[in-house]
């Protein structure tokens, strides 16, 4: 059973205009400490912090709240698995909330894939439900 998609596309360029314009101001208010550890060559950050921006905006669409209800950027972390599979961790509070949402007797499984493309990063995040 499905609880929620979410997808997003998103420019590179707008990821490294707001990276020009804003710098450090946008990096910490959007992004985790474990993302930026991992984004610190400077010729690909703008194409990874794209990655991480799209697959927080597909997972809040997917949730079905957008950026409400206290969820905030930095709630949202994209990592990735030793195999290179990409996943999300999630904040104590978000986690509350997807608990909050999930029918008695379910847990939530949060599958993500991310594509890019020079110019454009796409997120898709399906939020499935599986019997306990």
């Amino acid at each position: 059973m499905i609880l929620g998609t979410g997808i997003d596309l998103i420019k590179v360029s707008r990821v490294k205009k707001a990276l020009d314009r804003y710098g450090e101001v946008f990096i910490k208010k959007i992004f985790s400490e474990n993302e930026l550890k991992k984004n610190s060559n400077k010729s690909l950050m703008a194409s990874k912090l794209a990655k991480s921006f799209a697959a927080k905006e597909a997972f809040v669409k997917a949730l079905g709240t957008g950026f409400t209800k206290n969820i905030y950027f930095k709630d949202i972390s994209l990592r990735n698995e030793k195999s290179g599979k990409p996943s999300i961790n999630l904040s104590k509070r978000v986690k509350q909330h997807l608990k909050r949402i999930t029918p008695n007797g379910y847990e939530a499984i949060i599958n993500i894939s991310i594509s890019d493309e020079k110019e454009y990063v796409i997120s898709n995040v399906i939020i499935s439900l599986k019997k306990k």
